[in-house]
């Protein structure tokens, strides 16, 4: 449970770097300040979640977790569509600070994960293998991100490492008999190779 609450910290450190980022891109404020305003930002909102629906002697309950998670979660959303993807980015990761647990993150997080990464790569600032390292940690049987973590390798000239990748996901897509997601896999795989074997001649 120690390495899990590791992980998690280090993905929620991971996306608020990448926040402040983005927020010192074009303007003139300096980290400390950027960082300081952003952990006492992150902070606030821990509070609010805590504090938003507390009974008597309790924190926040799952349920009421589960409720700000999937608010902040349609807010991105809709940041999503006006293609104003640092907005998107806020809303995901004010969903991320309420993922206290693995279960929530196993429900939710992976999910919100796969909108962090997509927005991220808008705004050119990519974590692809931090994200769904993270995301294959949470759920083993994702196949969305065996495919997408393959073709990060590929695209990176990694072929052999993106097949390894590629046929983990192609034998859980036989597991879960989806057809369609074992045809990708296989085309993948057949691509890898192409490249492979071009690369030794």
């Amino acid at each position: 449970m120690e390495l899990e609450k590791i992980k998690l910290e280090g993905i929620t450190n991971l996306i608020r770097q990448k926040l402040m980022q983005l927020e010192l891109q074009g303007s003139d404020q300096k980290l400390p300040d950027v960082e300081k305003s952003r952990i006492e930002q992150d902070q606030r909102i821990v509070k609010l979640i805590e504090v938003k629906h507390k009974t008597i002697g309790q924190g926040s309950t799952y349920g009421d977790r589960s409720e700000w998670i999937k608010y902040h979660k349609t807010q991105g959303k809709q940041f999503d569509k006006k293609q104003q993807y640092e907005k998107a980015l806020n809303e995901y990761y004010q969903s991320v600070l309420a993922l206290n647990d693995s279960k929530l993150w196993r429900e939710l997080g992976v999910s919100l994960i796969h909108n962090i990464q997509i927005c991220l790569e808008f705004l050119k600032s990519p974590a692809t293998k931090e994200l769904l390292d993270f995301i294959i940690y949470v759920d083993k049987t994702n196949i969305k991100a065996y495919l997408k973590y393959g073709k990060f390798l590929s695209s990176n000239k990694k072929y052999t490492l993106a097949v390894q990748y590629f046929q983990q996901g192609e034998k859980l897509s036989v597991q879960m008999q989806d057809k369609e997601a074992q045809q990708d896999f296989q085309k993948q795989i057949q691509e890898c190779r192409k490249q492979q074997s071009q690369n030794k001649n």
